[in-house]
């Protein structure tokens, strides 16, 4: 698997691609009656193909929509918007409060509505929001309650906060993009972009940290000690650059903290956790659970941090959390 696969990142031109060949065969089967069901299934396919490789770009999904009405799939168009809506950050449940209902007659008219309150491509969601204030307000306040460990809307939204700090919000750039990354840490583009403002603002701890991290997930290990190079260039005539671990500890417990805060557990679940933490004091028998339940986000951070303290046990778990993210 390459390195931009790993991360979901969007190709357009696989997704151009595969949307052409779904058009083809939706309008072969206009031509040809006896293929027809036939040809509507690989016009499906090739829609699927087009949303995975290309999942910012609303023809790919308006084309599968297309292909599901056609097919009178009311359970299809149903799972096709409670996906849309988790790649824009959206509540599922407003679609599920509709299954009482005949959607085919009126979902083209709730695809339009979504995409005109959230557009899937950045540019246009900025150009809308940009000269509202109180929209702006809103998208922050939502970020910070938001799960974003689907890696899709993690990658939307962190375009989006790109647009933000090119317009020279830095602000709430750097306010909004821990709760991006405590998610998926392994949006090693969104390290890069954190590391380029930390280096604007003349932060070089901060941006040789958010560098380190890219270390930990784009390169394949034959560019690991390339790319090590050239941070380590970047920084080598700034002096005292190189965080002490006491900050590389802080660093990563504060994302630790944000990737805990996503956990939805119970009062009865947090009390007797806190009871089993206090009585036993095994940090490792924490990072155990954190694996053995799937928390990889909270067990990647609490693993780094231990490291950097020079805890060299907790590699074994901090490449465990690494491959369950990227596995996940």
């Amino acid at each position: 698997m390459d390195d931009e696969s790993t991360l979901y990142l969007p190709r357009k031109s696989l997704g151009d691609r595969n949307r052409s060949q779904g058009h083809k065969f939706l309008k072969l089967s206009k031509l040809d009656s006896s293929q027809r069901l036939e040809n509507l299934q690989w016009a499906e396919q090739s829609a699927r193909q087009a949303i995975l490789h290309d999942y910012t770009n609303f023809q790919n999904w308006e084309l599968l929509l297309k292909l599901k009405n056609e097919l009178d799939d009311e359970t299809g168009i149903y799972a096709l918007l409670e996906d849309l809506l988790t790649v824009l950050g959206k509540d599922s449940e407003l679609i599920k409060q509709l299954k009482n209902i005949d959607i085919i007659p009126s979902c083209f008219d709730l695809f339009s509505s979504i995409l005109k309150r959230e557009p899937l491509d950045a540019d246009i969601w900025w150009n809308k929001i940009e000269s509202n204030n109180s929209e702006l307000d809103e998208f922050i306040n939502r970020c910070k309650k938001m799960d974003f460990r689907d890696r899709r809307s993690n990658v939307v939204f962190g375009r989006r906060l790109e647009r933000i700090r090119k317009a020279g919000l830095n602000d709430v750039f750097s306010e909004l993009m821990p709760y991006l990354l405590s998610h998926r840490p392994d949006n090693y583009e969104l390290w890069i972009e954190l590391g380029k403002h930390h280096e604007s603002l003349r932060d070089y701890k901060n941006a040789w940290m958010c560098y380190d991290q890219v270390l930990q997930f784009k390169p394949r290990d034959e560019n690991k000690s390339r790319l090590s190079k050239i941070i380590l260039l970047k920084f080598e005539n700034l002096e005292g650059i190189k965080p002490t671990s006491l900050e590389m500890h802080t660093f990563h417990s504060r994302l630790e903290k944000l990737a805990k805060s996503m956990k939805k557990v119970d009062d009865d679940a947090k009390i007797e956790s806190e009871i089993v933490t206090e009585n036993e004091n095994n940090t490792e028998l924490k990072l155990s659970d954190l694996i053995e339940s799937k928390e990889f986000q909270e067990a990647f951070f609490m693993a780094r941090s231990l490291l950097s303290e020079g805890e060299l046990w907790a590699q074994t778990y901090f490449e465990k959390a690494k491959e369950g993210l990227m596995n996940e």
